[in-house]
């Protein structure tokens, strides 16, 4: 396999999931907070149980500052 076709392979599968990894993160330390409010732990929680990389992503770019 060239180097070529292991970068796209990567680009294609290895990026989102290393991404939702990250994103999982972030959303763990933000309820690891004990002052966030009821609603944004509501919608961090519900995030993870969706557990989809569009849900992850959607909850750190838009919904955590919609129920903050």
């Amino acid at each position: 396999m060239s180097g070529w076709c292991r970068t796209s392979a990567w680009l294609e599968t290895g990026y989102r999931i290393a991404q939702a990894e990250d994103d999982r993160v972030a959303i763990a330390r933000i309820l690891a907070d004990p002052s966030i409010s009821p609603a944004l732990r509501a919608a961090a929680n519900a995030a993870l149980d969706d557990n989809t990389p569009q849900a992850l992503r959607h909850f750190l770019e838009v919904g955590r500052y919609q129920v903050a």
